[in-house]
């Protein structure tokens, strides 16, 4: 006998990080994608039911049946909300959709069915049609993401991230940013700076190892974070600018541990702390609510800072994560803030998601050539509300056995890297480039220079201040000088660069940021001076042809997972002069840095990057800043 309980569908809902009940968040094609049903009882006993819905691709092609993930129980006595259905994962049925129907095109929900869990039984159900949606096609996150180690206490103690905090972040934006997919690798380096290190040194740290990463053939879609672990001191973290235009070479870094902040616990804060600094690289601001600047001059369209208001129209879904114990979860729109603010309770808004969207469509057009670096045309404005004081929270750190391996190929680059400083390398005079990260002080008129290494056209990134030619582009802030001095008293070359101030000054803060250059500083340059306020406030000047590499070997002691490799160099380096590191699991195919600006003679390689098999090799550049000799070990493992 059928049973007697009468069934409505209120309202289907396609959705994959935020969505409105109008569809007017783009669907990213790939994206793990749910099909929510807002069902209700009228009559009848209080019943269990599960549900079923037929999709298709279009009009000609077969209809797939898919089984909803839950059941839920109707109860005519319960008083019809919409909203809270909306914002109750377990309240609504949930249809996953099979990776092969989200492909770019259009996807109609067609026939609904609701089925008594215990009996099988179906239900009559009445209720609107069901909603085509369009999914598009955009580029995936590529991602670099470098845990920093360094010792702390007494006795000072490595202290490095946990896997679970790499595993989070990457989870974190698969879920919630707008892409399909997060093409990521991590690994561990050894901090430059001493402890306790700001965000600006470990930026800095950064930016130059990303410069080398782009020279030697990285892919310069890719956007690059630091993540230091709390357990040793809490560094506060930050972007190294917010570009108006697109540029994946503006980094960041935070701070990661098990803090739950009064609402996170799931054993990890370094997730959405980490969406947020990257949030800037993608040329998000702050909004301005919970204590926070605000920057944001678009106007942010929802009260405190929420990802949607009293209406309910715009609410949050986390797919979930099953790999990580993290259920799927709606997120209520006027109880959720947006990642951009320091409020509790973070994820994207519809504002926020759209607005990374088309700057990753921009990054891919301006990394491949095909188009200018204006952003895509935005949607239609979302209406702007009044913005009625701030909500809870703030910043968060203002809330609660040895072997040999002997080196085979050592090669010189550079002007004079082959005959000293005094004359031109075998190759003749000719044009070269070297990368430039130095930190400012804008407000003290200070500065300093502090990574400087040779690298060639690949490093350039797309529109960036200070290309090989010295053409420069327009780009809105502060900027710096880069004076050029040349041998023999010939003039000096000025180039002018931005200052991409850190994304995290609190009002009334003094203006400190990065410059990050690749500067064409010709055949015959002496050294480079740093100009602020058309005061020099520091120089590099380089200090006789680099050291060459002769040996490599295992060193004693192997600490957390990394091997350490002593270094044998034909002469000990002059003070100026540093080395960097880059590995090679491949066979030299590609190479990764995982240290710059280094002067101790040994280097970590963190275990964890490699596999069985795999044919690692380590290549050494020493450098004087303008010339370089690199050298690459033999396979070892």
């Amino acid at each position: 006998m059928a049973s007697q309980t009468q069934a409505v569908l209120d309202a289907a809902e396609v959705t994959q990080a935020v969505q409105d009940l109008n569809h007017s968040v783009t669907l990213i094609a790939g994206k793990t994608t749910v099909v929510r049903l807002y069902v209700r009882a009228t009559s009848g006993p209080t019943t269990a039911v599960r549900g079923a819905i037929s999709v298709r691709r279009a009009a000609a092609d077969p209809a797939t049946t898919i089984a909803s993930v839950n059941t839920v129980t109707l109860d005519p006595a319960q008083p019809h909300d919409l909203a809270a259905q909306r914002g109750d994962a377990t309240l609504s049925l949930n249809f996953v959709l099979p990776g092969g129907l989200t492909t770019e095109g259009p996807l109609s929900i067609g026939s609904m069915s609701v089925i008594e869990a215990a009996s099988g039984l179906p239900l009559q159900l009445t209720g609107p049609a069901g909603p085509t949606v369009w999914f598009k096609v955009g580029p995936p996150l590529r991602l670099r993401i470098l845990g920093f180690r360094y010792r702390f206490g007494s006795p000072p103690t490595i202290r490095v991230p946990r896997e679970v905090d790499y595993q989070a972040l990457v989870s974190w934006l698969k879920r919630a940013y707008p892409v399909a997919d997060v093409i990521s690798t991590h690994t561990v380096v050894d901090a430059v700076a001493p402890p306790e290190f700001s965000d600006m040194d470990i930026n800095a740290q950064l930016a130059a190892m990303r410069a080398l990463d782009m020279s030697t053939g990285g892919d310069p879609h890719t956007h690059y974070y630091g993540m230091v672990a709390d357990s040793g001191f809490y560094m506060r973290g930050a972007a190294s600018g917010i570009p108006t235009l697109p540029d994946p070479s503006t980094v960041a870094s935070g701070p990661t541990g098990p803090a739950d902040f009064g609402w996170d616990f799931d054993g990890v804060y370094g997730d959405w702390y980490g969406a947020h600094e990257l949030g800037h690289t993608f040329g998000r601001k702050h909004p301005g609510f919970c204590s926070e600047s605000k920057s944001d001059l678009l106007n942010y369209p929802f009260d405190n800072g929420q990802i949607g208001d009293a209406d309910h129209a715009f609410v949050g879904f986390d797919v979930g994560d099953p790999g990580l114990g993290l259920p799927m979860k709606a997120l209520p729109g006027e109880r959720w803030h947006d990642v951009m603010t320091y409020c509790d309770r973070q994820w994207l808004s519809s504002y926020t998601y759209e607005g990374i969207r088309r700057r990753l469509l921009a990054e891919d057009a301006l990394v491949s050539g095909r188009g200018p670096i204006a952003e895509p045309p935005s949607l239609p404005p979302l209406t702007a509300t009044a913005m009625a004081g701030y909500g809870s929270g703030g910043r968060p750190d203002e809330r609660h056995p040895e072997r040999a391996v002997t080196t085979v190929a050592s090669t010189a680059s550079g002007p004079r890297a082959e005959a000293g400083l005094g004359a031109n390398g075998a190759n003749g005079a000719r044009e070269q480039l070297v990368s430039v990260v130095g930190t400012v002080n804008l407000t003290r008129h200070e500065g300093g220079i502090r990574f400087v290494n040779p690298v060639n056209a690949e490093a350039v990134a797309p529109g960036s201040a200070a290309g090989p030619d010295g053409a420069q582009v327009e780009e809105q802030g502060p900027t710096a000088v880069l004076r050029v001095l040349q041998h023999g008293g010939a003039p000096p070359t000025e180039i002018r660069v931005p200052v991409k101030l850190s994304s995290e000054l609190p009002p009334g803060a003094e203006q400190t940021g990065l410059i990050d250059a690749v500067a064409a500083v010709g055949p015959e340059a002496e050294g480079i001076e740093l100009i602020v306020e058309g005061r020099v406030v520091d120089a590099f000047r380089p200090t006789g042809p680099p050291p060459v590499l002769r040996a490599a070997r295992h060193a004693d002691t192997e600490e957390d997972g990394a091997m350490g490799m002593a270094l044998e160099f034909d002469r000990a380096p002059a003070p100026e002069q540093t080395y960097s590191a880059q590995v090679s699991a491949d066979g030299g195919r590609t190479w990764q840095t995982i240290g710059v600006g280094l002067k101790e003679p040994t280097v970590h390689l963190d275990r964890s990057q490699f596999s069985p098999g795999d044919d690692v090799r380590l290549r050494i550049t020493t450098t004087n800043g303008f010339s370089s000799t690199t050298s690459e070990t033999e396979p070892f493992g």
